[in-house]
């Protein structure tokens, strides 16, 4: 068994008086995906700080084993006024590319992205969203090992994210490790091996179900309210001929996000501990 590309060991880290981690602990394998969810303000963005090198722990110990790390920050760090090419040359040479190499690497990453046509476009005069494609090939440009992906979807348009979960799958098979923080929970249920969830400075492990283990049906009746009802798997089937008897209308079949559960129950325990 290989060690993972990446741990945070029992560490504790705080902004002057105000405590973010105590005794947080986070392991991160080659090949999969890890999420990170919290409550805003939760201490994500710090989580991911201390892994790439830019804060460091007051007790415990960071581990990162991987050679590279590409940072995707949620607030973009670009140079607005130089070309799209140009920068993405100069973090090439950066990660040690020179001449050729470095254009050759910013070159297929601009094609890859969809950008080459905006190759030669001051990155300030770019869409929220190619913006955002821009530093998404930022992070990728030295082949690294390790990718911190703090929310990567933020601009984009529906044919955009679905590039962006392409190419997360191409990164999951080429063996890199994903941290990846996001607030739409239903991605981290479809992408995720492991949720760390971030509740009482702690980040707790849940593995998210792929088959659900229940259904929540939205069903009316004549002109009344509509109602949810929580059904188990086993018994869908016959819940939904016995509404279907009864004349009433099914609206909704989903099924019931055992993760939503799980950080809506932190969550409100965090509320808890705040207020007493």
């Amino acid at each position: 068994m290989t060690d993972p590309l990446a741990q945070l060991i029992d560490v504790t880290f705080a902004y002057a008086a105000t405590p973010v981690l105590e005794g947080a602990s986070l392991t991160l394998e080659a090949g999969s995906v890890a999420g990170l969810l919290g409550r805003n303000g939760a201490g994500k963005t710090t989580t991911m700080r201390l892994l790439v090198g830019i804060l460091a722990p007051e007790r415990g110990r960071v581990v990162v084993r991987s050679m590279a790390v590409g940072y995707l920050p949620e607030e973009r760090g670009l140079y607005r006024r130089m070309g799209v090419r140009a920068y993405l040359q100069f973090l090439a040479r950066l990660d040690g590319l020179t001449g050729a190499r470095a254009r050759e690497a910013a070159d297929r990453w601009l094609d890859r992205l969809e950008l080459a046509r905006a190759a030669e476009a001051a990155i300030e005069t770019l869409s929220k969203g190619n913006q955002q494609k821009v530093q998404l090939a930022a992070s990728l440009i030295g082949d690294p090992q390790l990718l911190l992906w703090d929310e990567p979807f933020s601009g984009l348009d529906p044919v955009n994210r679905d590039l962006m979960l392409e190419l997360l799958a191409e990164q999951r098979r080429a063996g890199k490790s994903v941290l990846l923080s996001t607030h739409r929970i239903a991605d981290l249920e479809e992408l995720a091996d492991v949720v760390y969830i971030l509740a009482g400075r702690r980040l707790l492990a849940h593995r998210p179900s792929r088959e659900p283990e229940a259904y929540e049906l939205e069903l009316r009746s004549g002109a009344q309210e509509s109602i949810s009802r929580r059904v188990p798997r086993s018994e869908l089937p016959q819940a939904l001929a016995a509404a279907l008897e009864r004349g009433e209308t099914v609206l909704r079949v989903r099924p019931e996000q055992d993760l939503e559960r799980v950080f809506r129950e932190l969550a409100a325990g965090d509320e808890t501990d705040a207020a007493s």
